[in-house]
């Protein structure tokens, strides 16, 4: 008499049994294909001795799947009929993100011909697990999927353990995140755009057997950083110029070496400079300054210049102060310098509330070498 597989459920796990996770906890199962002919459903047929249901998550030779099917409990095992999840797609709840293994279908089975029909154009039926998160969703939620903006315009809850959303294609907006698949992220976080830069100039000279050091500003939407980063520092010919962890430059041998410093969690935020190593070192002064990258209308901010020769401070130097728009306009100006001194200058934002948002450029040229200078960008705001 032939036996089922339920009879026989302990030899072929431990003949045919392979390692699932199913709801990410180990398990064996057996696994079959649930039909002869490949298609692009890959639908599968597991059975297990551990309580399996409609929903579960089972991951199985590193892809995931959800159990579809009502539940086939016999004495000795449990069945079920499974489908490749196809996709992972993120639902953002006012700031908090959740990602969710989805099975994404064009078509749907019509229960009367047993036929799969296409949806509309621009309508997908997605199937999720039945939990305590994808309870959350509801109608008129967004995710982005294949770098689109989908809404749920449809829940239905009828098959027990899965929640299945009827969705339409929609315009993205502009808080959406098309790259990581987060609708509306930046609606809730904040867009970072950092800037570095190594402010001792294009290119400097170090004296052989001596050191120099770099001096780097990193500021965030056109805040500076301070503390700085975890910032990386690399020679591009450490047998002429060695640079250490904290920037600080080491001529080894006469020649001319390109020194980077990358901030170390985003590595495409980086500067460079030339250093040349030579026995008698010459003047290269630079200028770094110091302030608020903001100021409120009708209100005032001070700044300091730092003057370096070679990377090391000097304070033997001055500067020379100017403003601009920068915008290229000069009439009205944003902003004007009320006092200044060989390092140091105040500057007013003037009263109009047709300034807010606009930027000014403050300006220290060394005053014996106009080639030397730096530009620092200041932004006005609102009082309020």
């Amino acid at each position: 008499m032939e036996r089922t597989i339920d009879e026989m459920i302990d030899f072929f796990l431990f003949e045919k049994g392979e390692d699932v996770l199913v709801n990410n906890i180990g398990s064996k199962a057996v696994i079959i294909d649930a039909t002869d002919r490949i298609n692009i459903n890959a639908d599968k047929i597991i059975h297990t001795k551990v309580e399996i249901k409609t929903g579960d998550i089972v991951e199985y030779n590193s892809r995931k799947y959800i159990i579809t099917s009502q539940i086939d409990k016999d004495p000795n095992s449990y069945c079920g009929r499974m489908k490749q999840c196809n996709y992972r797609i993120a639902f953002n709840f006012t700031g908090n993100v959740k990602w969710f293994d989805a099975l994404i279908e064009t078509k749907v089975m019509d229960i009367d011909t047993n036929q799969y029909m296409s949806l509309a154009t621009g309508t997908i039926k997605v199937s999720l697990q039945d939990n305590a998160d994808s309870r959350d969703i509801s109608i008129g939620g967004r995710f982005i999927n294949t770098g689109r903006a989908w809404q749920v315009n449809g829940i239905d809850k009828a098959s027990l353990g899965l929640i299945i959303l009827t969705c339409e294609l929609v315009a993205t907006e502009s808080s959406d995140d098309l790259d990581s698949g987060i609708a509306n992220r930046w609606q809730y976080e904040t867009t970072h755009t950092y800037v570095l830069s190594i402010d001792n100039g294009a290119s400097m000279n170090v004296p052989l057997n001596d050191t120099a050091q770099l001096i780097i500003s990193v500021t965030d939407n056109g805040t500076s950083m301070n503390p700085l980063p975890a910032l990386t520092y690399m020679s591009s010919d450490s047998s002429v110029v060695a640079v250490d962890n904290t920037g600080k430059l080491m001529g080894i041998n006469v020649g001319t070496a390109v020194v980077t410093c990358e901030m170390t969690y985003e590595n495409t935020i980086k500067d460079t400079i030339n250093i040349t190593v030579v026995e008698n070192a010459s003047h290269t002064y630079t200028i770094t300054i110091t302030g608020s990258a903001t100021i409120k209308i009708g209100q005032s901010q001070s700044y300091v210049a730092h003057f370096y020769d070679n990377g090391t401070e000097v304070f033997d130097k001055s500067a020379v102060w100017s403003i601009r728009n920068q915008d290229g306009t000069t009439s009205p100006a944003y902003a004007t310098i009320t006092t200044s001194t060989g390092n140091g200058a105040t500057i007013k934002a003037n009263s109009s509330s047709s300034y807010v948002n606009k930027y000014v450029v403050l300006k220290a040229t060394l005053s014996d070498d106009e080639t030397v200078f730096k530009e620092f960008s200041v932004q006005l705001k609102s009082l309020f």
